[in-house]
C-alpha cells in the first residue's frame, strides 16, 4: 500500500467518500439543471459557463469517490427497483429528445425513433436482463 492509500484509508477516507458523493450528487443536479435551462433558453447559460468543464469536473469527482470506495472497500449492490425518481427521469429524458427533434421532418423522426428504440431494446436484452 502507497503512501497516499494509507493516508486515504480508514476515517479520513470515509469522510472524504461521503462528502465528495454529495458533491456529486450537487453536481449533478446543477448539470441537469443548467441544461434544462439550456434547452428552455439556448445560448443563455452557455455563453458564460463550459458544459465541457462541469463534465470533466463531475467525471474528476466521480473518479475520486471510486478511488476511495476501493480504498476502504465500500461497496452497494444495485436494486432493480423501479423508483419515481428513475420514472421522472425517464420522462424528462424523453422531453428532452422530443424537443430537440423538432426541427426535423416527420419521416426523420420516425427513423430515429425506430432505431433508438431498437438499439435500447438491443441493449436491454444482452446486458441488463438478468441471466438465469
Amino acid at each position: 500500500m502507497d503512501k497516499v492509500s494509507k493516508q486515504f484509508k480508514g476515517d479520513m477516507g470515509i469522510f472524504l467518500y461521503k462528502i465528495l458523493g454529495d458533491i456529486l450528487t450537487l453536481l449533478l443536479v446543477s448539470f441537469a439543471m443548467l441544461l434544462f435551462s439550456e434547452g428552455i433558453m439556448p445560448g443563455l447559460i452557455s455563453a458564460h459557463l463550459s458544459f465541457t468543464r462541469l463534465a470533466l469536473i463531475i467525471f474528476a469527482v466521480l473518479g475520486a469517490v471510486i478511488y476511495l470506495g476501493k480504498i476502504n472497500e465500500i461497496s452497494f449492490e444495485m436494486s432493480n427497483k423501479k423508483t419515481a425518481l428513475s420514472c421522472g427521469l425517464i420522462i424528462f429524458a424523453v422531453i428532452l429528445i422530443i424537443n430537440s427533434m423538432l426541427k426535423f421532418d416527420w419521416w426523420e423522426i420516425g427513423i430515429i425513433t425506430i432505431t433508438s428504440v431498437l438499439l435500447l431494446y438491443y441493449l436491454y436484452k444482452n446486458f441488463l436482463n438478468e441471466k438465469n
